[in-house]
């Protein structure tokens, strides 16, 4: 049986064209297993333009392709604010923020890091990827 492996994406303040093709690229890919479930902190973001939204929705895109899930964990004001506007708050999952001593992070963009499955018997824990 698979575990599956968690990817854990820190989205930076400003997330606009350059940094969205980044993340689609390494996304995908890191998307080598069955089921990967994607978790994006937006809690960082102050800016984001339609470029940095259409490549949330590429990735959520590709994540289905593999039958995984892209969920929202930690949003600013500002990308709640532009998520509402363009109604795309409706699409993305979502959960509380996630706190840097439950899990790694790592700071959009950087070099992406191996993901690993969690041992026999736990529970799968985010590892961190960049875009």
């Amino acid at each position: 049986m698979d575990i599956p492996c968690a990817i854990m994406i820190k989205v930076p303040e400003v997330f606009g064209a350059k940094e969205a093709r980044k993340l689609r690229r390494e996304l995908k890919n890191k998307l080598t297993s069955d089921r990967p479930s994607v978790i994006v902190d937006l809690s960082r973001v102050k800016k984001i333009d339609l470029t940095g939204l259409e490549g949330l929705l590429t990735c959520m895109e590709e994540v289905a392709k593999q039958d995984g899930s892209l969920e929202i964990g930690g949003i600013s004001p500002e990308a709640a604010a532009m998520l509402e506007l363009t109604r795309m708050n409706h699409l993305f999952q979502k959960f509380p923020a996630v706190h840097a001593e439950d899990s790694q992070t790592v700071l959009v963009p950087e070099p992406v890091a191996e993901t690993e499955p969690a041992p026999s018997g736990q529970a799968a824990q985010p590892q961190p990827v960049a875009a």
